[in-house]
């Protein structure tokens, strides 16, 4: 399982460099190999989950603590364009101490959302709670780009 401490000290950021060197070099779907396999064990443990704006807000409403900042993905990928994830709680906490977002209310992590609204919305689980919402780009997105190499992953 992805921990907070994955996103804070960057960890996530390589395992993020480490699939997509493994995407680069594959030709055809992974979905039959032993490092498909092991890929795909490894993005499953982040539940990742469509979801729709209503379901994004729904998240935020409930949550104790919001905070905005740049995708993760986007460390990795700096010539992506922006969009910046809503992290909740305790996610939220951490990724503000490390400087990776800012604190936020509910209302602005609302107007985020609505602000993104035309991306793929995917919310991800780290330390067992979905606490990541992200408004995707498909091209450098850990989850779609296993999705493209055969390896479904996404719990729509």
């Amino acid at each position: 399982m992805a921990t907070i401490e994955d996103y804070t000290s960057g960890k996530v950021c390589d395992q993020i460099r480490m699939a997509f060197s493994i995407f680069d070099s594959a030709e055809k779907s992974l979905a039959n190999s032993d490092i498909g396999q092991n890929l795909l064990n490894a993005v499953k443990k982040f539940e990742p989950k469509k979801l729709t704006v209503g379901q994004a807000i729904q998240l935020v409403e409930n949550a104790d603590q919001c905070a905005i900042g740049e995708r993760v993905c986007r460390a990795v990928f700096t010539d992506a364009p922006l969009t910046e994830t809503v992290f909740l709680d305790e996610l939220a906490q951490g990724m503000v101490e490390t400087g990776k977002a800012r604190s936020v209310t509910k209302e602005e992590a609302i107007e985020n959302i609505q602000k993104y609204s035309k991306k793929s919305i995917i919310v991800s689980k780290v330390s067992g709670k979905h606490s990541e919402i992200c408004f995707t780009w498909p091209k450098l997105c850990v989850y779609w780009n296993a999705e493209k190499h055969g390896l479904k992953c996404i719990n729509r």
